[in-house]
């Protein structure tokens, strides 16, 4: 692995780490009752979930490109390399696999978004990616 993906993979976490910022600050203000009530908000809401989960994809995909393994057919088997390559957990590679199918839902069927599932997602969800965020640096601290 260069020191150009490198940066490429620490870019990438960069940017999910800042959505998740913005992510955890409106998850505090947010709840079933406001969660529509300013519509830009919750926009901005769908769409930090959705680029959380794009950069997750993103930084999977370096990580496989990278190594000698085929390439993989879907995005949730993309996240599910991970835990064979031992970058990631294979229980917690599972669990990502499951936000993955959510980005389908977002992209493709985004006016049957369940909103229970957003709540879910600021309110137990987001420590997944400060999860992965960390499996991610220790494993290239360890590798590179």
């Amino acid at each position: 692995m260069t020191k150009d993906i490198i940066s490429l993979i620490n870019k990438k976490l960069k940017e999910l780490e800042q959505n998740l910022i913005f992510l955890k600050n409106v998850s505090f203000e947010i709840n079933r009752e406001n969660l529509k009530k300013d519509i830009i908000r919750y926009w901005g809401i769908e769409r930090g979930i959705h680029i959380c989960i794009e950069s997750v994809i993103d930084i999977a995909n370096i990580l496989i490109s990278s190594s000698e393994i085929e390439k993989p057919s879907t995005y949730r088997e993309t996240i599910l390399i991970l835990s064979e390559l031992d970058i990631i957990p294979k229980n917690f590679s599972k669990d990502l696999a499951k936000m993955v199918g959510f980005r389908n839902i977002l992209v493709h069927d985004y006016i049957n978004i369940d909103e229970e599932i957003i709540l879910d997602v600021l309110n137990n969800k987001l420590n997944d990616f400060i999860r992965f965020t960390s499996y991610i640096n220790k494993w290239v601290k360890e590798n590179y």
